[in-house]
């Protein structure tokens, strides 16, 4: 899966961008704010219709712009299709190949694209609310469905949390079944992909610490119990929200379901958090994405697009060249950012081209 061109038109600081990348690693350099991290998300969006930085639509669009557009031309198994993304405040329209979209499962799976950035390892010691973003993201990528049931799930929330907010709580039990149903199957949804990229986790940790260190990655119900979730999802919700129905009304907020879980990291069966160094929490996140990608391409053939916002300067040498070295043998075309083209360790790196970020302008170097 190769881009071949990006044309882009009011996005944030980049008003008229025509980018033609290169087919192995690109390399964008400049100063802070000029547009790297811009160009990096506007290729996520084209991939997955989510901006990384989490972001609303408005924030997307350039200052007094009535609205941007993105297109990417994408090739695959020697195919080429246009994607094109229109941004408007209201919502986003997209098409493919010149022809309007109108399920979201029909645009999906076009672009497979991975992003590795700082927020990243800020997750390790975060708010449970950026691992599940991280998760929810994650397995949407292998899943293009995920996002319906996702989205179906927060709906019914939604209009839950309404309810107990007004004080009357006649038809709840009704918002709670559904509740509880949609939430069962977004926890098995993520349990499973779990259950998938723990053993690629371990492999490529062990890898990359070169010890005998084991590491693991496990799903945390908030107030309902692993085994129960997992034996009878619906029903163990079912019973958790019994169970706070005081604190509920009291606070006028659904207090259990897969938006309050939270996932464990783990070292030696011991929280990473709490007990790795900053070496070992580092490795660790580059095992986990390595596993996504690699999780990635035995799901669709080809490994997806990946997008490495000023990690170089993150990792050490010895994690960099790991990282390079598993870049090489995959084949993958790389987009990274840097500040400086110093951080950047171009030995062994076959086939790369440098372009120059600046006030949202875009040159070709070599």
């Amino acid at each position: 899966m190769k881009l071949n061109r990006l044309s882009i038109a009011a996005f944030r600081n980049l008003q008229q961008v025509e980018f033609n990348p290169g087919e192995r690693f690109n390399i964008l350099h400049g100063n802070n704010a000029q547009g790297k991290t811009n160009l990096l998300e506007s290729i996520y969006l084209l991939g997955t219709m989510k901006s990384f930085r989490h972001a609303r639509n408005r924030d997307l669009i350039t200052w007094q712009a009535p609205h941007g557009i993105i297109r990417g031309w994408v090739e695959r198994d020697g195919v080429t299709r246009e994607i094109a993304l229109l941004l408007e405040r209201e919502g986003k329209k997209a098409r493919i190949d010149q022809k309007l979209v109108t399920r979201l499962t029909d645009f999906f799976g076009s672009l497979n694209v991975v992003v590795f950035a700082p927020e990243e390892l800020a997750m390790l010691k975060g708010s449970p609310e950026a691992r599940r973003r991280y998760l929810d993201r994650a397995v949407f990528s292998g899943s293009p469905t995920y996002i319906l049931l996702y989205h179906d799930y927060y709906r019914l929330l939604k209009n839950r949390n309404a309810l107990l907010k007004t004080g009357d709580m006649t038809g709840l039990d009704i918002w709670s079944e559904q509740l509880a149903d949609a939430g069962a199957r977004l926890a098995r949804e993520r349990i499973a992909y779990l259950a998938d990229i723990e053993p690629l986790l371990q492999d490529y940790y062990r890898t990359i610490a070169g010890t005998g260190e084991t590491v693991g990655i496990g799903y945390r119900p908030h107030g309902i119990e692993r085994e129960a979730l997992i034996a009878d999802g619906r029903n163990a919700i079912l019973a958790g929200l019994e169970r706070s129905a005081h604190e509920e009304r009291r606070h006028g907020t659904t207090a259990v379901g897969p938006h309050r879980d939270d996932l464990e990291f783990l070292l030696d069966g011991r929280l990473l958090k709490l007990h790795a160094s900053q070496g070992q929490q580092r490795s660790f996140i580059l095992a986990l994405k390595m596993a996504e990608i690699e999780y990635l391409q035995r799901t669709f053939g080809a490994p997806p697009i990946l997008l490495l916002d000023d990690m170089t300067s993150e990792l050490d040498g010895e994690r960099n060249r790991n990282l390079l070295g598993f870049l090489q043998q995959k084949e993958m075309q790389v987009f990274i950012t840097t500040t400086s083209l110093r951080n950047i360790m171009f030995d062994g790196m076959d086939h790369h081209t440098t372009f120059h970020v600046e006030q949202g302008k875009v040159i070709t170097q070599r």
